[in-house]
């Protein structure tokens, strides 16, 4: 497998997977303000911003994607995020997120475990601490948050918030019985994309880009490849009428190389991506729990070695 057919794909896909804010949709609901910036503006802040009711819940995603134009993708590709968040005694977000991969009918995952002072990598019953020098990092965000539900999204490099280009208000909307707000914003390609390969480099240091064909590094000119093909980058926000915690995420990305660019791209000539992130059990105490066991990093060392031979003869 080429490296750089991988880069049209998993790049897009691993934040659009953990959240959405863009877009152009329609509700049936009685407008709540569309086309008022001070509304907007305020909803994204409420939002986004300082919110003590977004505390804890649980997070379900999954991200659809089709491939042309380069045979190993074929099939469609699907990425699925699960799992609880919340804060420790001490107010501190913390999280444990199943996060996996299906790429031709074979499925790859692990989980992200995020406790105390702790973060963690799940491979079955076993739980391997990241050492500092890549946990302290990764768990930057964490510190001093003032959002959890922010904060666990800003683990990923995710920032709905900076990447809404002409935000909109559509109108009000019930989902499971909450009363919701729709917004709506167009995605600002270069900045997500940049988020993106910052997000890489973290990945990189945990290794999942060896098991998984990801790259190691995005740089520049893949980097403005991939801005230059988006033809489409919508979505949309649900959020909380009364607590304004988000409740739902939706993305739509299309991207359509010239020739000069799908050579770089390693072959890809069209790419669609379909995601969706809903928050449910909000304001629940959920039960965030270390593994039963747990391993050294050496020894994840090697577990992540198997897993990732196994992955470059699956994704030849």
């Amino acid at each position: 497998m080429s490296i750089k057919s991988f880069i049209g794909i998993a790049s897009v896909a691993l934040v659009a997977a953990l959240a959405g804010c863009g877009g152009d949709s329609s509700s049936d609901g009685a407008s709540s303000g569309a086309g008022d910036d001070a509304n907007v503006e305020q909803l994204l802040e409420d939002t986004f911003g300082a919110n003590p009711k977004a505390s804890s819940g649980r997070l379900r995603g999954r991200i659809d994607i089709n491939v042309e134009g380069v045979p190993t993708y074929r099939k469609p590709i699907a990425l699925t995020m699960t799992g609880p968040f919340g804060e420790s005694a001490n107010g501190t977000p913390e999280a444990n997120l199943t996060v996996a991969i299906e790429l031709r009918d074979t499925a790859l995952g692990g989980e992200l475990i995020l406790k105390g002072d702790k973060a963690l990598i799940g491979l079955g019953s076993t739980g391997y601490e990241i050492p500092d020098s890549i946990s302290t990092p990764l768990r930057k965000p964490l510190v001093g948050s003032d959002n959890t539900l922010g904060a666990i999204m800003a683990v990923f490099g995710v920032a709905p918030r900076r990447w809404a280009k002409s935000p909109r208000i559509v109108g009000n909307e019930e989902l499971d019985g909450v009363d919701t707000i729709h917004g709506t914003a167009q995605i600002d390609a270069q900045r997500f994309f940049l988020d993106v390969a910052k997000l890489t480099k973290t990945l990189t240091a945990l290794r999942v880009t060896d098991i998984t064909g990801l790259p190691k590094v995005i740089d520049r000119q893949h980097r403005e490849a991939l801005v230059r093909s988006v033809t489409s980058a919508t979505g949309a926000v649900y959020t909380g009428a009364d607590d304004k915690v988000m409740r739902k995420a939706e993305i739509d990305i299309e991207l359509k190389p010239s020739a000069a660019d799908s050579k770089r791209l390693g072959g890809i000539t069209s790419l669609t991506i379909d995601g969706e992130l809903n928050v449910t059990e909000v304001g629940a105490t959920p039960r965030v729990e270390l593994p039963v066991s747990s391993g050294s990093y050496a020894e994840l060392q090697v577990a992540l070695d198997v897993l990732a031979d196994n992955a470059r003869q699956q994704f030849r």
